[in-house]
């Protein structure tokens, strides 16, 4: 059962030490935190071993507890996305209880040998050269291809197998043309096959969400010492969202083989992120909207997520004053952060923040061709509109991919970004830096742009490649300055 422990009205702890009190906590904390008298402290401790939870397992909403801080904190324990024996989907992900480790159900990333050709008298279907064995469409009725398109990975049910040739079926419009490695990087698109598992016994993670936290006001929230193993397509395992507090935090957690994006913080201000470990995850780890107020990112480790191929960043921030300093992040599909918003957004808030002592690489392994990377790309990605965002003393290094991927891409016209005291080095496929003019936004019908490239500081950055940094001469509050080696 749970173990309470009331302290003068002052701190409750609710015990986990079973599957049979993981399944009471939600009902149990319900209770204390709706009671007559709420206690300052709520502590959650979640005992050694194995805990299995369901859609919005906590969901802490409309509180209004200014008074309370709740701690949810483990000790060695592992919680995984429960399964619900609805058999095979696309979206779930599979684990090994024993060892406690994702089982990829993927092939390794394989190039196609030629671009998408539609077959005759068959709408909507099309063929790739390959080297795959050959499949009947009975044997191929669970088979999917995830194949690069630009900047972006589509996944499309194959049809069958023949002679060298996959047919697949293009049922939706991913907002790509399905020959832009053509167009786009001039290189023959990547693609891995996605089938159910071969082996018996995985435990299929088929629920996404592990705790809802929104329109709260708390005196504190922090999540300490957990650690995350699968969950399901879908939004976001962690979603924090119109939460009020003095703290808000989530410290020394592990999150891997998620398939969704890990955290969102929405409406939320003063979120810390800290010492996490996010590894073999599918999709971004973690996402601060505009809305959000002066979250800090720091000293955390992301090494081999973005597993598939997607834009979503690692790390996305386009909030206000956020910071992001300190981190360890190693191999990523298309940017390891993401900042500032498209120039199609209205900047209503500011986005703004400081991007600072960051190592950002691919290692050895993962740049091995042929690579799970998506062409027109940087390890950190600078959306169009920001009101000041600073990317300072970051060491980027030893970058790769099939075209265009670039160590600081700022793109679109990008406006009001500071850019200095960087090293880059070992940027194989693409510029250092690649700050490119784009005045033509302007003439796009929901352009929120009107003066693109103005407000640019670009200085002291140390780099042993190309680079394309445009500054514009008659904007006054824009400077270049004391860069290396080479600029185009």
């Amino acid at each position: 059962m749970i173990h309470t422990l009331f302290l003068f009205c002052l701190f409750v702890l609710l015990n986990i030490r079973s599957q049979a009190d993981f399944d009471a906590l939600p009902a149990r904390l319900d209770s204390v935190l709706h009671a007559e008298e709420v206690p300052e402290l709520v502590e959650v401790r979640i005992e050694p071993g194995v805990y299995f939870y369901g859609e919005r397992h906590l969901d802490l909403s409309w509180l209004e507890l200014p008074g309370t801080r709740i701690a949810i904190t483990g000790d060695n324990c592992t919680l995984v996305a429960k399964d619900h024996g609805s058999g095979y989907d696309l979206g779930y992900n599979y684990v090994d209880l024993n060892t406690l480790e994702g089982e990829d159900t993927w092939t390794p990333v394989r190039k196609a040998g030629s671009w998408p050709v539609p077959v005759l008298f068959n709408k909507g279907v099309y063929k790739i050269r390959c080297k795959e064995p050959d499949l009947s469409e009975e044997e191929a009725k669970d088979l999917w291809l995830h194949i690069s398109q630009w900047f972006v990975g589509p996944f499309y049910p194959v049809v069958r197998i023949r002679n060298g040739w996959l047919y697949f079926r293009k049922e939706a419009d991913p907002g790509t043309p399905i020959l832009s490695e053509l167009r786009y990087g001039r290189c023959l698109p990547r693609y891995v096959l996605c089938d159910k598992p071969e082996r018996e016994g995985l435990h299929a993670c088929t629920v996404t969400t592990f705790l809802s936290l929104s329109n709260s006001r708390l005196a504190g929230f922090e999540m300490k010492g957990l650690s995350f193993l699968g969950n399901a397509t879908g939004q976001y395992l962690v979603w924090l969202d119109g939460v009020q507090a003095d703290s808000l935090a989530i410290r020394d957690c592990r999150f891997s083989h998620l398939r969704s994006i890990g955290i969102k913080v929405d409406r939320t201000d003063g979120f810390l992120l800290e010492n996490c470990l996010f590894t073999g995850n599918y999709n971004g780890c973690v996402n601060i909207n505009e809305v959000s107020r002066n979250a800090v990112i720091a000293g955390n480790r992301f090494i081999g997520n973005g597993r598939m191929m997607t834009n979503q960043p690692l790390i996305r921030c386009s909030g206000v004053n956020y910071h992001v300093v300190g981190n360890y992040i190693e191999d990523f599909s298309h940017s390891a952060l993401g900042l500032g918003i498209n120039y199609t957004e209205k900047d209503e808030y500011g986005t703004s923040g400081i991007v600072e002592k960051n190592e950002i690489c691919q290692s050895e392994a993962f740049r091995k061709r042929p690579m799970r990377s998506l062409v027109d790309a940087g390890a950190i990605y600078i959306s169009t509109n920001n009101t000041r965002t600073v990317v300072r003393n970051n060491y980027i290094h030893d970058i790769d991919g099939p075209h265009g991927n670039h160590g600081i891409f700022a793109d679109d016209g990008a406006v009001n970004v500071t850019i200095e005291g960087n090293r880059i080095e070992r940027i194989r496929n693409g510029r250092c830096i690649d700050l490119r003019k784009c005045f033509s936004i302007v003439r796009h019908p929901e352009t929120k742009v009107s003066a693109p490239n103005t407000g640019n500081i670009i200085r002291d950055n140390v780099y042993d490649g190309k680079a394309r940094i445009f500054v514009r001469k008659d904007d006054p509050t824009s400077f270049l300055g004391n860069n290396g080696k080479e600029c185009e």
